[in-house]
């Protein structure tokens, strides 16, 4: 069984940009509509375990999302944040890989103290493939946590859980996703990010009994070009590996995408 962990397309506010959500102080209820498309290439699309073997292809995403967040609290410090959200990758020369996913998630977030913040994610999917065994159904949940170091610097500390249905049971899996991030801000309309993360997904339907664990690197610059543009670009690294050693490789992903937010 070939695997492969992949970050997942980014479908954000402009507000998710600059490192995380900060709405203290702004009261009332607010919607904010959002749509990008970006192009990525990546080294290894097949997670081929040799390097000799490795195919390389290029894939064009666009996506748009709708954010609607409101005070729950005359403080102003605890916020409902509601999101949807659709997605369609097309692939140059691999076909097969095609896909297009909604989502939709509820949130809540709250202001922890002057420099600390938390927000916990519910969330659904429904993804459809061009191959029909891999369509698939899911949810997960999501706790983030958010130190507000400076006016310019953040770090940000996130634990997500999901499960996924396909079509073809020995697909289906559930998941655990740790992560750890910084993000800097040197300029008004600059942002940088850097982060890690390890993702380890459990094929329970499988003999045997199958574990895919995945460690990215990444980092990415955000630069707004105009008042609702976003213009973003990104590298990761990923090591894929298993309970079966002969299934590990590495994965190189390059992005460029513009972002409209309103």
């Amino acid at each position: 069984m070939l695997f492969k962990l992949k970050p997942l397309p980014a479908i954000v506010s402009a507000a998710f940009l600059a490192g995380g959500l900060t709405l203290a102080g702004t009261a009332q209820a607010d919607v904010t509509l959002n749509a990008g498309a970006k192009m990525s290439s990546e080294s290894n699309v097949f997670g081929i375990t040799t390097k000799a073997n490795e195919l390389k292809d290029s894939y064009r995403v666009l996506s748009a999302s709708a954010v609607y967040f409101t005070p729950l609290n005359a403080t102003e410090t605890t916020y409902f944040i509601g999101q949807v959200g659709a997605n369609a990758s097309k692939y140059s020369t691999y076909n097969s890989l095609d896909n297009s996913s909604v989502m939709a998630s509820l949130g809540l977030y709250q202001q922890l103290s002057s420099s600390w913040s938390g927000t916990v994610t519910g969330s659904g999917f429904s993804r459809t493939t061009e191959q029909a065994a891999n369509d698939a159904k899911g949810n997960g949940a999501t706790l983030e946590i958010k130190n507000q170091l400076s006016e310019t610097v953040w770090v940000k500390g996130s634990a997500a859980f999901n499960s996924s249905k396909t079509n073809l049971d020995t697909n289906s899996n559930t998941g655990k996703t740790y992560g750890l991030s910084m993000g800097y801000m040197p300029l008004q309309d600059t942002f940088l990010n850097f982060g890690y993360s390890q993702s380890v997904r459990d094929f329970k339907n499988t003999a045997p009994f199958f574990q895919a664990t995945s460690q990215t690197l990444y980092a990415d610059v955000t630069q707004r070009l105009a008042k609702n543009v976003f213009l973003n670009g990104g590298f990761a690294r990923q090591n894929n590996e298993s309970n079966q050693s002969v299934l590990a490789s590495t994965n190189n992903i390059v992005s460029l995408g513009l972002n409209l937010s309103f």
